[in-house]
């Protein structure tokens, strides 16, 4: 979607059309990719897949941010006050904001986001290479299972309750967990394997685990392999650090869902299940430290049976330090009549049942098809399936033919999951009843409501069930007194640092009047009527005797007009956030002009996201981007809404946890602090400490005179350049006298220094290329 953003102000597509794009674009006829992909404008509220919540209540706030962000996006009007009751000041009643809201409240996408990276409704771009290259994986997917159907045929099994004698029964221990996840199973996050001198048991490897508090390591599949044996007892090996123990430690697993937990040590430290049930059985105390201990737990005893699958297995504990080690299951096998060697076990345990972990044509068998009836055809294809599924003498045939299958698969799944797909907006096939919800609240509905405008407005054109692409329409059409003004507004602001309306978030009857009334109508109209032309508009602004005064101003003047409302200098405002850092690393010549893609990931302080994050979050972890990912526009810089970058943050970047139509402008000390210090900013010093070497001549003056007309388009003036080049010798004459402390000072960052150059020189010219970029001009549009 942003990339959607940037290509339509490319290529100037007409604002009117941009707006009914990102409003109703999935709604035109035949819609096109694109314009499917534009109305991610409407999925880009907060989403919550956090337990507990409720599924009606979320849906109504999801209504409710697209409402009020839609009205104040093209209508410049707080509708939000209206959620709880009629607007105090504006002629918009409770009625007609719910009416507005029954505009989206019948999204399709659901309630809970389930913590996913992508919620439906999607869309996948993918042209001709890619369609391709899905074919030939899908191939290869279809020649795996051949070789399945190919191995039964010839497989040698003998049903050991067909010997006779029959074979004795005895024990058996599988390790499910050793040196690394059971083949099959994804992790979740990133378990840390280690070897030798830290404590092993078994093997090469053991899990360790470090914690301030709750912390697991998760391993997941959607094809379980991992049986649970007759008489099971689940057992795992733990070492328990004795300067830093935990206060407790969980086994978990999955046959379906989590609720299987065994705990040894504190029963309430962790309290997921019901303590006491097999949900959160409290088994022992916890574990001596300083040696390697067993754990072991009934498998009934957490409400799991012989013949269950195991979906997914959890190593938990309660802060401190401990180590994983040989984790498995051990039970008491009968050959005979064990289901997973016998085939006659197996089908008389499942004849008459209908188990949810079969496959649908095996399952109608056992539930529909008496064992005396069942066709030649129908007990191939159960002997089939347990052979090649089931049945653990001939798993290590089939074992390795359906870990060729997974691979197959999970090549295939790889590259269509990195195909680029994007959040779109769609409605539900049955559009939900909309009400007037009573004091705001989600589940007190009061008067039914239907699609409308607010009455004080001109009508919608279609009034006969109307849609979204209606109500986008009629924000465009010619009669309707707000969308043109503040969107002028809009672009006034940002050329200008205030709106001719200040409010531009409200040009209801608490907003500011405009300052210039009559400029404003004409600009408005004047954008209308020249085809909602962006680019027009923006030169017309910019070209302006207006925009182009000069921002020096006389006491007088400003004593009169400290705001500058009236307009008798040019605009004078500290840059955005964006601007700044983006402004530094142009300069600097180390920015990555690449248009699209993922957001990235630069440097930012240590433990910011952490805190934070939930344990099973994609972004539990801050992993910082290499290379030219680095130095990539902030456009393209990844926003984790708790927890933005600070960079952003102190230069009043808003957390985009709503949308934000005027940012404040501060100026604080830790601005200043972070200009001087920040790892992106010093390192864009020393990037053009190297253009003033490389570029800027050979002369010092030469140099000076580089660096002033790149980065502030002037020339320095006699005092500037006396005050610069006196600190650039300061800096000269410190280094050359102390070379490790200049190799310090250019080693910052990941880019790495030019080794033809000086260090004691380049370190001078970075802490002067510092003092530039650091100044009120450099960061002050004037």
């Amino acid at each position: 979607y942003r990339d959607w953003v940037v290509k339509a102000f490319n290529r100037n597509l007409p604002f009117d059309r941009f707006t009914i794009e990102q409003l109703a674009g999935d709604l035109l006829p035949a819609p096109t990719p694109d314009q499917l992909v534009a109305t991610g404008f409407n999925r880009c509220n907060v989403t919550t897949g956090e337990g507990g919540s409720i599924d009606a209540e979320w849906i109504f706030r999801y209504a409710v941010d697209r409402t009020a962000t839609t009205v104040q996006t093209w209508m410049g009007l707080t509708a939000g006050c209206a959620v709880c009751h009629d607007h105090k000041f504006d002629p918009l009643s409770q009625k007609e904001f719910y009416s507005l809201y029954a505009f989206f409240h019948s999204a399709a996408d659901p309630a809970m986001d389930g913590n996913t990276l992508r919620t439906a409704p999607l869309v996948q771009l993918k042209g001709e290479v890619e369609e391709k290259r899905l074919q030939e994986l899908q191939s290869d997917i279809e020649a795996a299972e051949a070789r399945i159907q190919t191995a039964l045929k010839s497989v040698d099994y003998v049903d050991p309750a067909t010997l006779n004698p029959l074979p004795e029964a005895h024990d058996v221990e599988q390790v499910w967990l050793d040196d690394a996840a059971p083949a099959g199973f994804s992790p979740q996050g990133s378990p840390q394997f280690v070897t030798y001198p830290l404590p092993v048991l078994s093997g090469r490897n053991s899990l360790r685990h470090r914690a301030t508090d709750g912390v697991q390591d998760v391993f997941e599949t959607a094809t379980p392999t991992l049986t649970i044996p007759p008489h099971a007892t689940l057992f795992a090996y733990v070492y328990l650090d004795p300067a830093n123990p935990p206060t407790e430690v969980m086994l978990q697993f999955n046959s379906g869902d989590w609720e299987h937990r065994a705990v040894w040590g504190d029963p309430d430290g962790i309290t997921w299940g019901e303590k006491g049930k097999p949900s959160r059985m409290i088994v022992g105390e916890l574990p001596d430290t300083a040696e390697w201990v067993r754990l072991e737990v009934e498998a009934d005893r957490i409400g799991l049976k012989p013949g269950d699958k195991i979906k997914g297995l959890a190593y938990t504990q309660s802060g401190g330090l401990m180590y994983w080690d040989k984790a498995g299951v051990s039970g008491h096998v009968d050959p005979a009549h064990d289901p997973s060697q016998s085939l006659l076990a197996w089908t008389s345990a499942n004849d008459g049942r209908d188990s949810g972990d079969l496959p649908e044509p095996v399952r109608r068998i056992f539930k529909e098809v008496t064992a005396t009836n069942r066709t030649p055809e129908q007990v191939a294809i159960l002997r089939n399936h347990y052979l090649s599924n089931v049945c653990r003498l001939t798993q290590p045939v089939f074992g390795p033919l359906h870990d060729a299958v997974a691979a197959a698969r999970k090549r295939y799944n790889e590259y269509n999951d990195g195909i680029v797909q994007s959040f779109i907006f769609r409605d539900l096939e049955k559009p939900r009843e909309s009400f007037v919800m009573i004091r705001g609240a989600y589940d007190r509905p009061g008067e039914r409501v239907f699609r409308n405008v607010p009455a004080a407005l001109p009508p919608l054109s279609n009034t006969n069930n109307p849609n979204r692409l209606d109500l986008a329409q009629w924000l465009v059409s010619p009669e309707n007194p707000l969308t043109a003004r503040v969107t002028v507004n809009r672009l006034w602001q940002q050329f200008f640092g205030t709106g001719l309306v200040k409010t531009s978030d409200n040009f209801g009857s608490q907003g500011e009047p405009p300052s210039h009334p009559e400029l404003l109508d004409w600009l408005a109209s004047d954008f209308r009527d020249n085809g909602w032309n962006l680019k027009r508009l923006v030169k017309q602004l910019v070209t302006s005797s207006t925009y182009r005064q000069s921002s020096r101003v006389e006491s007088d003047v400003l004593q009169r007009d400290p705001e500058n409302r009236l307009l008798a200098r040019g605009p004078r405002f500290r840059l955005d956030a964006e601007q700044l850092r983006d402004n530094a690393l142009f300069v600097s010549g180390l920015m990555d002009l690449t248009f699209g893609g993922p957001g990235v990931k630069s440097y930012q302080p240590p433990n910011i996201w952490e805190p934070v994050a939930y344990s099973g979050s994609n972004t539990r972890e801050y992993r910082q981007d290499s290379g030219s990912a680095l130095y990539r526009r902030s456009l393209y810089a990844f926003i984790k809404r708790t927890a933005p970058p600070p960079f952003m943050g102190t230069f009043d970047g808003p957390s985009r946890e709503q949308s934000c139509p005027r940012r404040d402008r501060t100026d604080t000390p830790l601005q200043a602090l972070q200009l001087m210090n920040d790892v992106q900013h010093f390192e864009a010093a020393r990037g053009l400490a190297e253009r003033m070497l490389k570029e800027g001549g050979t002369a010092e003056e030469d140099r000076l005179v580089f660096a002033y007309r790149t980065v502030l388009a002037r020339r320095p003036t006699a005092r500037e350049l006396q005050i610069v080049t006196n600190a650039l010798e300061r800096h000269l004459e410190r280094y050359q006298g102390n070379p490790d402390a200049a190799r310090q000072v250019v080693s910052f960052g990941e880019s790495k220094p030019d080794p033809t150059l000086s260090a004691p020189e380049l370190a001078a010219y970075t802490l002067t290329a510092n003092l530039l970029l650091n100044l009120d001009e450099t960061i002050t549009r004037n």
